[in-house]
């Protein structure tokens, strides 16, 4: 919006000037006042007049103004100079040249000195002294606001174009193409909007995407456990040995605390999105972040007979939400220690700018293939690379999103140190 306001400030401001200065050059060039030689004519019956008023008594001066008044028909009056309050500029010129003209909006006065009666002024209301062209000053007008709702007609037609485009664009996402989107350009009033649409479409695209898969990964998942407790429960009906019945009800109950945590996984992630409007960002050293969850899943490591091992080489401060960055190193570092054979290696560095947490582990590591897609929700790796069963495809697609909420992002390749898989979080400093 500030673009907005500072094109439309300078279209308006900039174009009152241009048209401003066209205009003063054309008034200069057409407007021109009556001639000179009239004034004179006025001045020279005000000089006529003034001399026989200087030999007339004081005692007689208003009655022969208004006699020579009613004689030639001419506005004359005798005024007491106390009476006419002049700056000082225009008092030196009345009594150097013994004449001024003022003019008003509606009329012109000519005042003439009298010698013999210093305390008095000679009075003339002329004509006022008008431009020949008494039309021209509105049409000046008239062309200054032509000029400026041209200028900003000008200005709306790029506007209009862009908006317009929005609006395509909005209406046919809302027809069902998500995939839509604008092109920005730099000259665009609206960029930032354009933009803001941008990501907006891209956000509720994934959102759609992901509930789809969600939904299609909930159907499937599901109907195995949904099978084993119809099974069980039906064995269990059937069958009088009191053995066998408590054996098929521990499978059933079996099977209901890994559907309870199937669907609290797919909820909690479904989830996630509204979280992300209320994280609660600090000014963090990840030292003491990666130090805790190293702490916390050492247990977790020594029951898998994984060594797990930290290097920190750097202490700079990032602003985070610490809850989501802890969650999003323990889903990696846990990830790491369900594939690893002997050894994980988590290391905080710090490499132009930015802070990078790296996670590696001695496993098969992830196919090159499945790079891009290991991050998305319900995908995973290789059944043979998981020791466990209750992996839902989960952890790394939180990753994802938590290290996208802080403007970062994350990526795996084969580690180099270890030679299974590395993950990597990239967060920018403070």
């Amino acid at each position: 919006m500030k673009r907005i306001y500072l094109s439309v400030l300078f279209t308006v401001v900039g174009s009152l000037i241009l048209i401003g200065w066209i205009l003063d050059l054309i008034a200069e060039n057409e407007l021109q006042y009556e001639p000179v030689s009239e004034l004179q004519i006025y001045e020279r019956i005000v000089d006529g007049i003034a001399k026989q008023l200087n030999i007339t008594p004081e005692q007689d001066l208003d009655d022969l103004t208004e006699q020579l008044a009613s004689q030639f028909d001419l506005a004359l009056s005798i005024e007491p100079l106390a009476n006419l309050a002049l700056p000082a500029q225009l008092n030196t010129e009345l009594g150097q040249s013994g004449k001024l003209l003022l003019q008003t909006s509606d009329t012109a006065l000519l005042f003439k000195t009298l010698s013999n009666h210093p305390d008095m002024l000679l009075q003339m209301q002329i004509a006022q002294l008008r431009p020949v062209n008494e039309n021209l000053e509105i049409a000046l007008t008239l062309a200054l606001y032509i000029g400026v709702g041209i200028s900003l007609a000008l200005w709306l037609v790029p506007l209009t174009t862009r908006l317009s485009l929005l609006t395509r664009a909005a209406e046919d996402f809302g027809a069902g193409k998500l995939e839509k989107r604008i092109v920005p350009s730099k000259f665009s009033y609206i960029q930032d909007l354009e933009l803001n649409f941008n990501r907006m479409a891209a956000q509720i695209e994934t959102l759609v995407a992901d509930n789809k898969l969600l939904a299609e990964s909930l159907s499937h998942d599901l109907r195995t456990p949904v099978s084993c407790l119809r099974f069980g429960i039906e064995a269990a009906m059937d069958t009088h040995d009191v053995d066998k019945k408590s054996h098929y009800l521990e499978r059933v109950e079996d099977e209901l605390t890994r559907l309870e945590s199937m669907l609290d996984a797919f909820l909690s992630y479904a989830s996630m999105e509204r979280k992300a409007q209320a994280l609660l960002l600090e000014e963090v050293n990840l030292k003491d972040i990666v130090e805790s969850c190293a702490i916390e899943l050492e247990p977790l490591a020594a029951q898998n007979n994984i060594i797990l091992e930290r290097k920190v080489l750097c202490k700079s401060l990032v602003k985070i939400d610490p809850h989501w960055i802890q969650r999003a190193v323990t889903n990696l570092l846990s990830n790491a220690i369900d594939y690893a054979q002997e050894k994980v290696l988590i290391v905080l560095n710090e490499h132009s700018n930015k802070l990078t947490i790296e996670v590696h582990d001695d496993g098969p590591g992830v196919p090159h293939e499945k790079w891009d897609s290991i991050f998305s929700p319900f995908v995973t790796a290789e059944g043979s690379r998981n020791r466990q069963s209750n992996s839902y495809g989960l952890g790394l697609a939180i990753v994802s999103r938590v290290v996208h909420w802080h403007k970062g992002h994350v990526t795996v390749n084969q580690s180099k140190i270890l030679n299974g898989a590395c993950f990597t979080i990239v967060l920018p400093m403070l």
